[in-house]
């Protein structure tokens, strides 16, 4: 039994090395695509439910884009009326900032989404959330010129948490920068399965408002879903210059947090068999392994354990080194093997919280 122990370690500890070594790795060497002259026309989607706080401070930096022929569309998913009477004031000083009210009220947001691709006059759409703000004014730059090298009518893009004096903050930081990795690897090798909606661009061609209803009986899953559902190896790029990372602020605790990510995890089961099947090899190795060099280290393959366990994190933290730096990590990279073990924990918590009542917030 124990030398059986033994091979299922070995053998988790191959894949573990294999994903990063052949998949997570491929992010190093991604390119920045050249920044393009003329600036195709196109819409930044924001759609915002009575966070007026959230569009005051984040706003000005959506605004600041350089980007000529560049509109800003306000979706108020039935706010109440302190949203409308902030972004009329806008609109007597910004020409280019559109309003659209939505006078039902949903949860989640995709009649807000929906009714926004249908309003929008441009081909190109950007998404972001009202709690977001762009690394600098070179994000719709930065992301169209990527659609414009690749000919691609998806454009992925990365969105990391920052980071305040707490714990969870650093951890949801992580956390983050691990699904941006995984990802972002796997749509750079032809195989899309997921985005995030913070930073996430569309062509008209590729989406509609009906894909945004294909999921109509989940309240999550407006962006991953679809990207799920629309995206392959012809029309789907990612860009990963850090002129266009959108950062946002993190939970505010862990009660939210847990919800954030139940709500995430909630829609994986509709993803495409190839990418459960995709996902599950990562986050089932990653565990597993733990599970098995802690019941190893009680036994006289201790040292083989070891062995295996520092070649294993030496190698990864290798490859996580210049993935913190082209990703912008704020992490210290000391911290990678407590967030390496947390994230086993992580998996292994989540797989548990399903079974629990889910509220249906926006």
């Amino acid at each position: 039994m124990i030398i059986l122990t033994l091979y299922i370690f070995l053998l988790v500890a191959f894949v573990q090395l294999f994903i990063w070594i052949v998949i997570f790795s491929k992010l190093t060497g991604v390119k920045n695509a050249p920044t393009i002259k003329s600036d195709p026309s196109a819409t930044i989607i924001i759609c915002t439910k009575n966070r007026l706080d959230n569009l005051k401070s984040n706003l000005p930096y959506v605004q600041s884009q350089r980007y000529n022929g560049l509109f800003l569309l306000l979706v108020d998913d039935f706010s109440d009326a302190t949203i409308g009477q902030y972004i009329k004031k806008l609109q007597q000083k910004e020409r280019y900032l559109l309003y659209h009210k939505v006078n039902t009220n949903f949860g989640g947001k995709k009649q807000a989404l929906r009714q926004a691709i249908v309003k929008a006059q441009t081909d190109w759409l950007l998404l972001t959330d009202d709690d977001c703000r762009p690394n600098g004014n070179m994000w719709a730059k930065s992301m169209i010129s990527e659609a414009i090298r690749s000919k691609s009518s998806i454009i992925l893009g990365y969105s990391p948490y920052t980071i305040n004096d707490s714990w969870l903050s650093r951890w949801v930081h992580y956390e983050a920068w691990i699904t941006g990795v995984q990802y972002l690897s796997y749509a750079a090798m032809g195989i899309p399965y997921m985005g995030v909606g913070r930073n996430i661009l569309y062509n008209k061609d590729i989406i509609s408002a009906e894909d945004i209803d294909a999921h109509n009986d989940l309240i999550s899953g407006d962006d991953d879903l679809t990207v799920n559902a629309l995206a392959d190896h012809r029309n789907t790029s990612i860009c990963l210059d850090q002129n266009s990372f959108v950062w946002t602020e993190p939970p505010p605790s862990i009660t939210a947090y847990i919800n954030q990510k139940r709500r995430h995890y909630s829609v994986s089961h509709r993803y495409k068999i190839r990418d459960k099947i995709f996902i599950t090899a990562y986050t089932l190795s990653h565990t597993c392994f733990y599970l098995l060099f802690l019941a190893l280290l009680f036994t006289h393959y201790c040292s083989i354990s070891l062995i295996v366990y520092s070649i294993r994190m030496v190698i990864i933290m290798m490859i996580s080194h210049s993935l913190y730096k082209k990703m912008l990590s704020q992490n210290p990279i000391w911290s990678f093997p407590i967030m390496d073990i947390l994230q086993a924990l992580f998996y292994l918590f989540f797989s548990f919280t399903f079974i629990l009542p889910k509220k249906n917030e926006w």
